[in-house]
């Protein structure tokens, strides 16, 4: 990802948000907004001093759920402010999906105290998912691993760079960005399985995932995507668009 700064949005202190860590990001079309939050810090009034509005669907949500919604909503103003936007609210439909401004196309991701949101109005693209996640744990990972991937091939080349539960990990995120990005296209739920890691570039960061189900009209078995990733000590990005 070839990322450059764009700007830094600063406020005082007075919500969950840690201010002083929202970062804005222009990569080529996209730009990427993430920032840390502290769920212990959440008052309901976060809303209101940000200009977030709480759907009803989250009026009985524990503070976790309803900090992780401001922030990522939080981010998708400022990054879509970016893009000429003003004082737009991302709603929720049914799916619990964010409900995008006409002629824009955006993902939202949180893990732990860290959201991102990635959005464009560049027309080139059709699909963006995105999705952070912190290292799962080793044992979480031998429990969690007939669930993510179809056999141990997806995972064998990556063995040879990273420990299994973070290659786990990153098959995990990749194919969660691959849901993101496409499933308003699907219109229906699918599990992991649908999709297997057929390809890995760690030069370049990137995985390839292939469709190994017949989903929709368009999307389906044998179809290819392209999934870019970034890691760091503690986490995985992966980013998926199309």
């Amino acid at each position: 990802m070839n990322v450059k700064c764009l700007n830094r949005t600063l406020m005082t202190d007075q919500t969950c948000i840690d201010m002083d860590s929202i970062s804005i990001q222009y990569i080529d079309h996209l730009v990427v907004a993430s920032c840390h939050f502290d769920p212990m810090k959440f008052s309901d009034n976060d809303f209101n001093i940000l200009g977030v509005s709480l759907p009803t669907s989250l009026d009985a949500a524990v503070s976790k759920r309803k900090s992780e919604f401001l922030a990522g909503r939080y981010l998708a103003t400022l990054a879509l402010t970016n893009i000429g936007f003003d004082e737009v609210n991302i709603g929720i439909n049914e799916n619990r999906a964010p409900i995008w401004p006409q002629g824009t196309l955006g993902s939202i991701s949180h893990s732990l105290n860290t959201a991102k949101t990635i959005v464009t109005k560049n027309q080139h693209y059709r699909f963006i998912g995105v999705d952070i996640e912190y290292w799962i744990s080793p044992s979480d990972a031998n429990l969690l691993v007939d669930n993510i991937v179809i056999n141990a091939s997806e995972y064998t080349a990556l063995l040879q760079l990273m420990p299994f539960n973070q290659a786990l990990t990153l098959i995990f995120s990749a194919k969660e960005s691959l849901f993101k990005a496409i499933f308003k296209e699907v219109g229906h739920y699918f599990d992991f399985k649908a999709a297997k890691v057929s390809a890995i570039d760690f030069s370049q960061q990137q995985l390839t995932l292939t469709l190994t189900q017949h989903l929709s009209e368009s999307m389906v078995s044998g179809r290819i995507f392209t999934c870019q990733f970034i890691q760091n000590d503690q986490s995985v990005t992966t980013l998926v668009t199309a």
